[in-house]
C-alpha cells in the first residue's frame, strides 16, 4: 500500500537532507484508534534521478508496509512526477512525437538511446499521463474546466507548470482510483479467510524500456 507523503520539497532537497527519515504517519490507516503495533519499518531504494529512499510503516496487525511516497515521485514508474510531465509538455508542443523525443533524450546524453527506444519512451509516457488526466476529468467532473486531457490544460486549470505534483493534493481524495504514475497503490484486497493480502512492498517497479 502507498500513502502520500506530503511535501514541499524537490527531490534534490529530499535527497541531501535525507527527507525520508523525517517521514511518518500519525497513526495506522487501518486502526487510527491505535493499539495494533504500527511503527516505521526501514525504507526502499528509488534510484531515479538519483538515488535516495522512501519510508515504510508496518502495521503487525494486518502484517501490512506502507510506503510513504513523496509528491514529487512518480508512482510505479522511474523518475519524478517534473520529469514526466515536462517530457509530454515536449510532445504537445512539439511538431512531431521524434522531434520531442530527439529533445527529451538527445543523441549527445551521457544515457543516450537510438531514436526508436526514445520514441517508444515518450509514447509510453504520453499513454499513461493522458489516462490519468482522462480519469480525473471523469472523476471530477467541471473541477478542471471542459477540455482534452493534456498537460497544458491541467496547467491553465491550476495555474501551475506543475500540474501533476499538484494535482497530488488537489485529487488526494482520489487518489487509489487513479492509474500510474500519479495513483497510489490501493489497500490490499481481503482474502476468504479476512487477512489483508499483502501488496508488494518493493521500489515502484522495473524501468519502463529505454
Amino acid at each position: 500500500m502507498q500513502l502520500r507523503f506530503k511535501t514541499e520539497l524537490t527531490f534534490e532537497q529530499y535527497a541531501t537532507g535525507r527527507g525520508w527519515e523525517g517521514a511518518t504517519l500519525p497513526s495506522c490507516p487501518f486502526h487510527p484508534e491505535g493499539g495494533c503495533g504500527f511503527c516505521r519499518h526501514g525504507s526502499y531504494m528509488r534510484k531515479v534521478p538519483g538515488v535516495a529512499m522512501v519510508a515504510r510503516c508496518y502495521c503487525p496487525r494486518e502484517c501490512v508496509t506502507v510506503g510513504l511516497l513523496p509528491d514529487f515521485y512518480a508512482s510505479r514508474l522511474p523518475g519524478t512526477l517534473d520529469a514526466l510531465e515536462e517530457a509530454v509538455a515536449r510532445v504537445e508542443d512539439a511538431k512531431s512525437v521524434e522531434q520531442a523525443a530527439q529533445e527529451a533524450r538527445p543523441a549527445e546524453a551521457q544515457d543516450a538511446v537510438t531514436l526508436a527506444t526514445a520514441v517508444r519512451w515518450v509514447r509510453l509516457r504520453v499513454q499513461l499521463v493522458t489516462a490519468t488526466l482522462a480519469a480525473l476529468l471523469a472523476l471530477c467532473p467541471g473541477r478542471f474546466g471542459s477540455g482534452a486531457p493534456t498537460v497544458g490544460h491541467f496547467r491553465a486549470q491550476l495555474g501551475t507548470t506543475r500540474a501533476l505534483v499538484s494535482l497530488r493534493g488537489v485529487a488526494e481524495a482520489h487518489l487509489h482510483a487513479l492509474p500510474m504514475p500519479l495513483g497510489l497503490l490501493g489497500p490490499p484486497t481481503r482474502q476468504s479467510s479476512g487477512r489483508l493480502s499483502q501488496q508488494s512492498p518493493g521500489p515502484d517497479g522495473p524501468p519502463a524500456p529505454g
